[in-house]
């Protein structure tokens, strides 16, 4: 497969997952619970919550894609403001979970796409492709960057917001 195969390839993927997933808001709660090793201690957890995304928040979100300096593209900050409501345990004190987002949700498709297609390790577990793997995740990392946002905001936009009324419900 050439660069431009892999490529449709993730488009595909990440269009399958706003197929699949409604987007969802993050918002902060803070919950408080007892600390399991002092008695008598509050300890608040910070992982907060998702709920439904509103039209509103999802063009607030497209609009102000840019401005924040720690992502590499507009693509990538959409798709790491994007949750959907599901959640993994982070083990770590005061976060215990981290709320699955579309970024989340195409790393984990690409390497279930990866590790399906191509052979990475022989019968005892010996890496035999590393090459061919770091250029794939390449691949990823180049789409990612310099992939336009526009399209897939739009196929967010039309799948799952109808007017101002949301098409989905929390489930």
């Amino acid at each position: 497969m050439n660069k431009k195969e892999i490529e449709q390839v993730i488009s595909g993927l990440l269009m399958e997952i706003i197929e699949q997933h409604p987007p969802f808001q993050w918002v902060l709660t803070i919950e408080a619970f007892d600390h399991p090793y002092k008695v008598g201690k509050i300890s608040y957890d910070y992982s907060g919550e998702v709920k439904p995304m509103t039209r509103e928040e999802f063009e607030e979100i497209v609009s102000n894609l840019g401005e924040k300096e720690w992502y590499s593209s507009k693509l990538e900050e959409l798709l790491s403001s994007i949750h959907i409501n599901r959640w993994t345990a982070t083990y770590i004190s005061n976060y215990g979970r981290h709320w699955v987002n579309y970024m989340d949700l195409l790393l984990e498709k690409f390497n279930e796409w990866k590790y399906n297609n191509f052979q990475f390790y022989d019968e005892d577990g010996n890496e035999i492709n590393e090459g061919l793997e770091i250029e794939l995740d390449e691949i990823l990392d180049d789409f990612i960057e310099n992939s336009s946002h526009e399209i897939y905001a739009k196929k967010i936009s039309k799948k799952w917001f109808d007017g101002t009324k949301r098409k989905i419900s929390t489930f």
